[in-house]
């Protein structure tokens, strides 16, 4: 276990031994939070009973890879998702348009494309100024899904209001990645 990779969620041993897997393993790993380890062992039907109740794992088998992967697993689970940003376009605004409440950028895209689905930077000079999703892409009065490089569209975004004529606008899309221990 000590093989694994521990930069993101690192493994302590509370207590190591040999026999069986007892009541008091259970006790001080449900005080402490802990997994129970068992390497060619079987828990007996009270302890198996007493882990249940007080809501602690015990991973056990007679083949060590079993309890390499079973924690890995574990460990994984503890991590969250990573989302991935991939540049995929700039835009530039050339208007603003709309009253206080509900304003929205006209655009020029510059490089790439937009989606609808992007996530944005606001840039104003050199400084990001807002970062969030798009909820508004239109062609005129058309919703589209995606503008492409040369085209001028319309662009909102949801709690932003503070459009700026010259504002760079980076389009990014917006993948989800299993978390990995390394």
């Amino acid at each position: 276990l000590r093989e694994l990779p521990q930069e993101k969620v690192l493994l302590r041993y509370l207590s190591s031994g040999t026999g069986d897997i007892t009541q008091s393993d259970v006790d001080l790993a449900s005080t402490s939070d802990a997994h129970i380890i068992g390497f060619d062992v079987t828990p007996s039907e009270e302890v198996l009973a007493s882990a249940k109740q007080a809501e602690v794992h015990i991973c056990s088998s007679d083949v060590i890879y079993n309890i390499i992967n079973e924690m890995e697993q574990e460990m994984l689970g503890l991590l969250e998702d990573v989302e991935v940003l991939d540049q995929i376009g700039e835009a530039e605004v050339l208007a603003v348009f709309g009253s206080n409440k509900s304003k929205v950028a006209g655009c020029k895209v510059t490089d790439g494309l937009v989606q609808s689905t992007s996530r944005v930077q606001v840039m104003r000079k050199k400084r990001v100024v807002f970062e969030g999703d798009v909820t508004s892409l239109r062609i005129v009065k058309d919703n589209v899904s995606e503008v492409q490089e040369g085209s001028e569209c319309g662009l909102g975004c949801e709690d932003f209001e503070h459009w700026e004529v010259g504002d760079k606008i980076q389009a990014f899309s917006v993948s989800v990645q299993s978390p990995t221990l390394a």
